[in-house]
């Protein structure tokens, strides 16, 4: 057992006690020796007005008393953890990730904010799943995201709202409804993009599905996918950002949906109850700004 540094020593000896079942046993995962073991414990005893140690032989149980304690000490063990891991990486670089949508259109405003700052920084794209699972793992002190996820199980704040549309690379002069566009290729993102399941949730929401459209082409890039609208391949939807140059010089145009009024969150996300709270608004702060 890897001792803990912000733990009391006798918490640290009742821990091992209770982990090994043994005094004998205790001492030697310790380090020292076992009548070092009991005078500990029989101190650390009479200043807490309670036993520890239930003896028979030699053999010990804890109490219930103890057994309640060390439930407790582990829960002060894991949480002092993770506070010194936070405080290790307040000096490292601050990682962060980013879908790939966002990746296009809002985090390099972002990274040159930081930059400004003097804040170190890394950064990791990849599509929302894969994003939030990296954070679970660990492996990122943050996500900017815009796909649906389990708002229970991870800590994050809103930092805007962004359109969300149909282009193509032809102008139509007036509204088309869903059904007229299932002749036409439809340039989509792979499974797990924020994008997708976007898109997957209103055609749901309208009693369609991506099967209801005869040519469906999967691509992982939104580069790529702007390239071949620009081409006069398919359609396809998207955030309006992401192609806000290419409305404005008329390479591509925005389709009047009838059914599509969709302004769609963006989000920072952290780990459940991270020590990273206050840099988290700190960053959501920047994100607003530079929107």
């Amino acid at each position: 057992m890897e001792k803990d540094p912000l733990l009391d020593y006798r918490g640290q000896t009742l821990l091992a006690v209770a982990k090994t079942g043994s005094l004998t046993a205790a001492a030697k995962q310790l380090f020292i020796t076992q009548p070092a073991v009991s005078q500990q414990l029989n101190a650390w005893e009479k200043e807490l007005g309670f036993r520890l140690l239930d003896h028979q032989g030699k053999k010990v149980t804890l109490t219930p008393a103890a057994k309640r304690l060390v439930d407790y000490l582990n829960f002060l063990a894991h949480e002092n953890q993770k506070m010194l891991d936070e405080l290790k990486r307040q000096t490292a670089p601050l990682r962060l990730g980013a879908t790939l949508s966002i990746g296009s259109f809002l985090l390099p405003q972002v990274l040159t904010e930081m930059i400004a700052q003097n804040r170190p920084v890394t950064t990791q794209i990849g599509n929302t799943q894969t994003l939030l699972n990296q954070i679970q793992r660990g492996e990122l002190d943050a996500a900017l995201v815009e796909g649906d996820f389990d708002h229970q199980r991870f800590d994050w704040e809103e930092i805007g709202l962004e359109p969300f549309a149909l282009f193509g690379s032809q102008a139509i002069d007036r509204p088309v409804a869903l059904p007229e566009l299932f002749d036409y290729p439809l340039l989509i993102r792979e499974s797990g993009s924020g994008t997708r399941q976007i898109l997957e949730k209103w055609l749901q929401a309208q009693g369609s599905a991506l099967t209801d459209f005869k040519q469906i082409i999967e691509i992982g890039s939104p580069a790529t996918i702007i390239t071949l609208l620009k081409d006069g391949v398919g359609i396809s939807f998207m955030y309006r950002a992401l192609v806000e140059d290419d409305l404005q010089s008329g390479k591509l145009f925005e389709w009047d949906l009838n059914e599509l009024s969709i302004r769609h969150a963006l989000y920072l996300v952290t780990a459940k109850n991270s020590f990273f709270k206050d840099q988290r608004h700190q960053l959501a702060k920047i994100c607003r700004q530079v929107r």
